[in-house]
Formats: C-alpha cells, structure tokens, sequence
C-alpha cells in the first residue's frame, strides 16, 4: 500500500516550481511510513474534519492549509498549548497522518486551485495570466453589468457554504475581464495592467485601505469572498485527481465549508 511519503513525492516530483528546501508540503503528525488504505482531503484540517476522518477510518489526511495555525514548515507554536493540545492528542490517538498539499497544488496545471476556482465560476476563456508562476489570471466573459456578476459569483458559491459576496463599484458598470487568483495571493497590478477590470479577492489576502481601496481608486471592481471559498474546488480536484493516482487508496473529500454568515440589519 501506498505511504504519505509515497504520495508526498509523487506531489513534489511533479511540481518544478516548488523549492524544497523551503515547501511547507511536509508530514505534519503521524508516522509517515505507515501504509494508506483510506485517506480524507479537506481544505483545513480542523478538530471536526479530524473526527469525521477518524469516524470514517481514515489513516491519512490531505490538508491544503495549516493544521496548527501558522504557515511555515514545522507549526510548531500553538502545538503545546489549546487548542493545539487538544488536536494533538487527538491525533496521537488516531495515529492518522497530516499531509499538506499547498505549494504544489496552488500552481498545479489546469486542476489546481487557480483554474479549478475558475472553472467553478464558469470561467474558461482565458486571455492572460502573470508571469513566471500560475497564481492570477484574466478570463473573458459577455458584458454584463458589475451587479449581475456578482450575483453570478453569489450563486456559485453557495455550494460552499457562504451565503454572500462583498463588492466595490459602481453596480451599473459594465464589466467583462474578471480576474482570479489563488487563495490569499489576490490578483493585484498585474492582472489590472493585463486588462481586467473585476478582481475576484479573498479577505485574509486583500487588506481594505492596502489593497482594495488602492485598486478601486485605479478603476477596478472588486469582489470578495472567504479565503476557504476560493480553494474548496481545488481541494475537490485534488481529491479526485489522487484517487486516480494511487487507486489503492480510498480518498474522501470532507467539505469543511466556511464558518460565516450574514446578517442584514
């Protein structure tokens, strides 16, 4: 049977881009030799998600952000104190083992989180993108008005489990080059120089005064979600795309949706 480590390489030795000596694409917690019979992918790996992976017999989970809140290769810090403790004995009880997938799967080709989250919002013309890395790019869509795409965006997303987007703009105006990004690494400059006139952004990537109030002042509209919106139909692809590599493995896709909500006053 395959191990995390066998999955881990397969992962790294097809992504060029990735710097290993630096990648946060690590072994977070269990033994990482042992053979995977089942495994759980999820965008986070929360306290829930691990329950529900140990519920369904899982040895191994595929995790796209951190496990123990901090984005570097160790997450050391909140490891011995709650609520870090509390997932910790957890998993030293499961014996389940924490992969993530980030580096590599953010820029994978055409299935990984940039172009899945595209493809999830009917996006498929696409006219540009940045350089060097596959982190942004333009699509082009029929004309339509700002508000009508963001209903467009609203709908999409409600699968997700987030019921609203927040949008800068005239709602009247008419737009046809929206751009998207990966995660918190919103489309910027770049994207704008290129031809877009909407930025789809993520909010723990898109500070209000730093950043979208700097692009709205350069005549874009900006639309905005959660972080974990934007990536939950990558995380699916990777799910499928691993079963279809290592079909020894059963694999699970646990949809962790995000945890808010609106109210209207």
């Amino acid at each position: 049977m395959p191990t995390a480590n066998d999955i881990l390489g397969y992962l790294l030795d097809n992504s060029p881009w990735v710097d290993r000596a630096r990648t946060v694409d690590t072994v977070k917690a269990g033994d990482p030799t042992r053979p995977v019979r089942k495994a759980a992918v999820c965008w986070y790996a929360s306290y829930s998600a691990l329950v529900r992976a140990r519920d369904l017999g899982c040895d191994l989970v595929v995790t796209h952000e951190p496990t123990f809140w901090e984005h570097g290769p160790e997450e050391r810090r909140w490891r011995t104190r709650e609520p870090g403790l509390r997932k910790q004995r957890l998993l030293d009880e499961t014996g389940i083992v924490i992969l993530r997938a980030h580096d590599t799967w953010d820029n994978w080709p055409e299935i990984g989180i940039r172009d899945s989250w595209a493809r999830d919002l009917g996006l498929t013309d696409r006219v540009a993108e940045s350089q060097g890395h596959r982190f942004h790019a333009v699509y082009a869509i029929p004309e339509q008005s700002l508000r009508q795409f963001a209903r467009h965006v609203a709908r999409r997303i409600r699968r997700h489990g987030e019921d609203s987007v927040q949008v800068i703009g005239d709602p009247d105006r008419k737009v046809r080059r929206p751009a998207v990004g990966v995660g918190c690494i919103v489309p910027d400059v770049e994207m704008v120089e290129a031809g877009a006139d909407t930025l789809v952004h993520c909010y723990d990537g898109a500070s209000y005064w730093a950043t979208r109030e700097r692009l709205a002042e350069m005549g874009v509209a900006i639309l905005t979600v959660e972080h974990g919106t934007s990536e939950m139909a990558g995380l699916e692809s990777l799910c499928r795309h691993l079963a279809g590599q290592f079909p020894e493995v059963s694999f699970q896709y646990l949809a962790e949706h995000p945890r808010t909500w609106t109210v209207r006053a």
